[in-house]
């Protein structure tokens, strides 16, 4: 009896799980389709985009058929009538002249065989590259066309990247831009200037209805490679002020500047630090000026905030030692999950690796992605780097590590195999590796190629002939800047404050050699610590509270 219950439990749970899968296959073929336009680039003419709806005609009738032979022989014409045989459209990288616009949108707002039209349903929109070459008046009515089309559709993701759009170019788009259901959008590489980044701040942040604005909505925003400069770092401002659900967010290559980057970090400092936007789990700003006191410590307090970050792209942002580790010790802060970390090109030294080092040991083995390219990290760096990875208890997930143009030698080469090459413990997951650009003696990139082996991404501009930047030299030099009260350790040292290393500065450490500070609203003021000139008078020898044994209220410079 027993045997024969078990038996008939296993026909009927056997039998739920094949009514189950049989379920969710008929609901895969009933998901709407995504239509786009097929080919490689190209100018599209009218009679190519008429083509091209014979064939999305084709699909979608098609599509209709399956649907209705699913629902059943009751379904009314009205009930498909109603269904949305289509949510997704891609036009990217076609170049359409005025009449081949005019045709896709007729198609696109037309009823679809009795029924809806198929722009209503669309609440996916890829308008990326669409005007390529075509001159100002003829882009226009394009853009214009194409986004009028969706009037009646509810889009909640757009992407008008790679499109010159100027100002009159926001206004042509504003049909798109303006509607109430978008949640993720993309203006990268359009050539924004501030007037016309104003433009869009006006359309996303406008809420004449009183029921909220479109960037208050917004989960995604990404504005790369524009040219809006300081003014459009104002007018980025504006629209994190009214964010509060935003998860994705790039603001980069914009040339911001030292001052339009206070302006950024600090929108997003007071946005995460009033609790919006604390989901935030991608942030991109690259390319912009983090180097002064400012900047660094917005950027602190509100990577602080981002418990939920897993990407983080900060690279070109002058940051130097003193920046980075702010970031780190910052990110040590929030626990979050950080998977990539990009900190190249940030001039990061010896005292900058052995931060990032320590962020390695401190983050439980979450890093998939680490970038390190172009800094003058030397082999004592890399040391640092490899030595984290190989030494944690926690084990690490680490996939992809680039430290290409870090002027490291052979003994960095050397670190990095023991750490990551066979037989090292933290390899297992690694994918790629790269190290171009270093001065790595033939031997040791003999040495590299055996234990990496397809993992480790072709050294071309290897310099083998090139004297090692750090490899047999300095030491001594190096030994005259250990901090005199931890003798090089930095930890909990409050002398060196952490860094192992005494460093005299001639620039004012208030405003780190810029001359103001930002107050509110973004106003600059002097700075009353060097009178406004961004420089100390005298340098401090010692501290007058506690002779240097370390306090809270001193910091050798």
């Amino acid at each position: 009896l027993k045997t024969t219950v078990l038996s008939l439990n296993w026909i009927v749970d056997n039998t739920s799980t094949v009514a189950q899968q049989q379920q969710q296959q008929r609901m895969a073929q009933l998901a709407p389709l995504k239509i786009e336009v097929p080919g490689e680039r190209e100018f599209v003419e009218a009679s190519k985009a008429r083509e091209f709806v014979a064939l999305w005609t084709e699909q979608l009738t098609t599509h209709r058929q399956e649907v209705q032979a699913i629902l059943g022989d009751t379904t009314t014409e009205g009930d498909l009538g109603n269904v949305v045989l289509c949510d997704r459209i891609r036009l990217s990288d076609k170049s359409f002249s005025d009449e081949a616009a005019d045709i896709i949108a007729a198609f696109l707002k037309e009823p679809f065989m009795g029924g809806r039209s198929i722009a209503s349903g669309i609440l996916y929109a890829e308008l990326d590259d669409i005007i390529a070459g075509r001159m100002t008046e003829m882009g226009l009515h394009v853009l214009q066309t194409i986004c009028d089309a969706f009037a009646d559709a509810k889009l909640v993701d757009v992407n008008l990247s790679d499109n010159a759009i100027g100002q009159q170019g926001i206004g042509a788009c504003k049909t798109v831009l303006s509607k109430p259901s978008l949640e993720r959008l993309a203006l990268c590489n359009n050539g924004l200037s501030v007037a016309t980044m104003e433009q869009v701040a006006d359309i996303l942040t406008n809420d004449e209805s009183g029921t909220g604005c479109v960037a208050t909505n917004l989960t995604k925003i990404h504005f790369y490679n524009n040219m809006s400069g300081e003014g459009g770092c104002k007018q980025f401002a504006r629209i994190l002020e009214k964010s509060s659900k935003l998860t994705d967010i790039r603001f980069s290559s914009t040339r911001a500047g030292k001052y339009g980057s206070d302006i950024v970090t600090s929108a997003l400092d007071v946005a995460l630090e009033e609790g919006r936007n604390a989901n935030l789990e991608k942030l991109d700003l690259c390319d912009n000026n983090f180097g002064n006191k400012a900047s660094q410590d917005a950027l602190f307090r509100a990577l602080g905030c981002t418990a939920s970050l897993s990407y983080l792209d900060l690279r070109d942002c002058e940051l130097e030692d003193d920046g980075v580790k702010k970031v780190c010790h910052a990110l040590f802060e929030s626990d979050s999950a950080l998977e990539h970390l990009d900190l190249s090109g940030n001039a990061v030294e010896r005292r900058g690796a052995k931060q990032i080092a320590d962020y390695i040991r401190d983050s439980g083995g979450k890093l998939k992605g680490l970038c390190l390219d172009d800094n003058d990290l030397t082999s004592k760096g890399v040391v640092h780097i490899a030595s984290a990875f190989h030494g944690s208890g926690d084990g690490h997930a680490i996939e992809r590590l680039q430290l290409n143009c870090t002027a490291c030698g052979d003994i960095g080469a050397r670190a990095l195999i023991e750490a990551f090459g066979p037989g090292g413990k933290s390899g297992a997951e690694l994918t790629k590796i790269c190290l171009d650009g270093n001065y790595f003696k033939e031997d040791v990139v003999g040495e590299l190629g055996h234990a990496f082996n397809d993992v480790l991404v072709e050294m071309e501009e290897n310099n083998s002939d090139g004297e090692e930047e750090d490899d047999n030299k300095g030491e001594e030099e190096d030994d005259n800047k250990l901090c005199y009260a931890c003798k090089g350790d930095g930890h909990s040292c409050r002398t060196c404050d952490g860094d192992g290393e005494l460093k005299a500065k001639s620039d004012c450490y208030t405003c780190s050699g810029d001359g103001y500070v930002l107050g509110d609203m973004n106003q600059r003021y002097d700075c009353c610590t060097c009178a406004g000139d961004g420089k100390l008078g005298v340098l401090k020898k010692s501290c007058h509270q506690c002779g240097d044994i370390g306090c809270e209220n001193c910091r050798l410079r």
